[in-house]
Order: structure tokens, then sequence, then C-alpha cells
């Protein structure tokens, strides 16, 4: 595909967006903002807002990989239960560097949770990622790259990342057991959960 000056391939000018001119999208706006949050020194040229996609979850195309509903309506129902209700988190959370975070948690200085509607005096947020196997290499406990990718990213935005992957909930045998797990995984620091 060669580029004349000024001019931008057709897969931009297009009315009609279709799934390879979406995917190419997705990764140009990867690439860009992998430029952004991993080498901050880069001056270079910016990829145009207009060229740059909102989500990278999308039906057709996607750099991330969908939650999968079975493990995470589990890890829902644990959730519930440790921290008492359902406002004190927030499920699929758009950020504004086009991420979905599986559940988002807001604690506040002193460690406790927030509720989720609270935008304001929030100290730290905890990205829970609900890694099923389609996430994982075949056969094996490593990330996808992309998943890989993601939970870097989600680091360098500030967020803690929990990891909560399903070789690790499938060995839980009970509701109880999962919501110890869900403590220890997401308050090691604290002595009991704080809200």
């Amino acid at each position: 595909m060669s580029w004349k000056s000024g001019t931008a391939p057709d897969i931009f000018k297009s009315g009609e967006e279709t799934y390879l001119d979406r995917l190419n999208l997705a990764q140009l706006t990867q690439l860009y903002l992998t430029s952004v949050l991993e080498c901050p020194f880069y001056k270079g040229p910016k990829l145009l807002p207009k060229y740059q996609v909102k989500s990278f979850l999308t039906p057709c195309c996607s750099l991330e990989t969908p939650v999968d509903f079975h493990l995470y309506k589990s890890v829902m129902i644990g959730l519930i239960d440790l921290l008492g209700a359902r406002l004190y988190f927030a499920s699929k959370v758009l950020t504004p560097y086009c991420y979905t975070i599986d559940v988002e948690i807001k604690l506040d200085e002193e460690g406790f949770v927030l509720p989720l509607t609270v935008n304001e005096d929030v100290h730290k947020r905890i990205a829970l990622c609900i890694d099923g196997p389609k996430r994982f290499c075949f056969n094996s406990k490593n990330l996808l790259g992309k998943e890989a990718v993601k939970q870097r990213h989600l680091r360098l935005l500030g967020y803690q990342v929990v990891q909560i992957p399903y070789h690790e909930v499938e060995m839980l045998k009970s509701r109880p057991e999962l919501v110890e797990y869900l403590q220890r995984k997401l308050f090691s620091q604290n002595d009991e959960v704080q809200r």
C-alpha cells in the first residue's frame, strides 16, 4: 500500500467500516497508546483522534478477550458477600485509554472501599481481571500477549491490577472459600475489609 503525501489509505476514507478497518484502527490505537504509556519521552508523530477507536472490546474484532460469563458470575457473588453490597464495585468499566476493566474497586486514602458512584477522594483504583481459559495460552497458565499488554498498561495508568485466574477459582470448593480467596487477593495488606 503506498501513501501519497497528505493522503490517507482507503481504509480510512470509506464510509463503511469493515472488520479489517476496525481491527487495523484498534491496532494502530494500541500501538499509539503503547508509545505514550511506555515511552513518555517519545515526541514523534501522534495518531489523530479521528483514527483512534474508543474501545478495544468490540463484538466483531477485539484486542481484548471478553470475560468468561460463568467465572464472572461466581466472582460477583463472592464480591457481594465480601463487600456487603453491589454498590461497592463497578463492572465492565471503560477506561479513557480504551481498555475495559472487568471489575473496578475504589479505595480512599485509609483503604476504605468507596461506593462506585464516588469520584472524588479516590486514592487507589483496583482493576480486577477475571481471567477465564480463553485469556490464557492453550494448555498453559501463561496469559495471551494481548492480555499481558492490557494488564501492563493498566498498571502504567495507576491501577493496582489483581488477577483472578480461572484455575485458582476452580480449586475452591465453597462460597466461603471464594470469599476468603477474594479477601486475600484484594486486601492482603489490610487485616479486614473496610467499607
